[in-house]
């Protein structure tokens, strides 16, 4: 038992270190470094192959599949209108995020870093005024904080939606 506790505080500092780091650079320059990623779903992986050996290979194919997924509404958003919606670092990083929590979380993550960003963005506009609507705004920091309450969620809570 004291075992599972010491991999959940490590794990739980490591994700935190990563998500502020990427946070903080993505707020400033609107980028997400592929080193972060890659740290990111290194972390998961290895958090999956230590916690649950069994079910590693299914979110390493869950990962890619939301990286082809999210590239693929990246690219017909661009297609469609000419401008880039999602970066491809926030693209790289629902993939690694992925490895870090359930499959069937991956929608409420969505949720919460969708509806974190809509609440910034109307307060820029209230605070700004309405040109602030068309601002850039980085999607990285509202899905690390999506994917901290997941996995707070799943590991704290016990809640995993029924799958083993």
């Amino acid at each position: 038992m004291q075992a599972d506790v010491a991999i959940l505080i490590v794990a739980g500092l490591v994700l935190a270190a990563l998500l502020v780091a990427i946070a903080v650079i993505d707020f400033r320059r609107l980028v997400i470094p592929d080193a972060l990623n890659m740290a990111l779903a290194a972390g998961g992986l290895g958090f999956q192959l230590i916690v649950q050996h069994d079910n590693a290979a299914m979110h390493a194919l869950i990962a890619a599949a939301t990286l082809a997924v999210f590239w693929t509404l990246r690219h017909g958003h661009f297609l469609l209108t000419g401008r880039i919606g999602l970066g491809l670092g926030d693209v790289k990083m629902l993939a690694a995020a992925a490895l870090w929590i359930d499959p069937l979380l991956l929608p409420v993550l969505l949720f919460i870093a969708s509806t974190a960003a809509l609440l910034f963005l109307g307060g820029q506009v209230v605070v700004a005024g309405p040109m602030a609507a068309r601002s850039r705004v980085p999607f990285g920091p509202f899905i690390a904080l999506g994917l901290a309450c997941c996995w707070a969620l799943e590991q704290f809570v016990g809640l995993n939606l029924g799958t083993p």
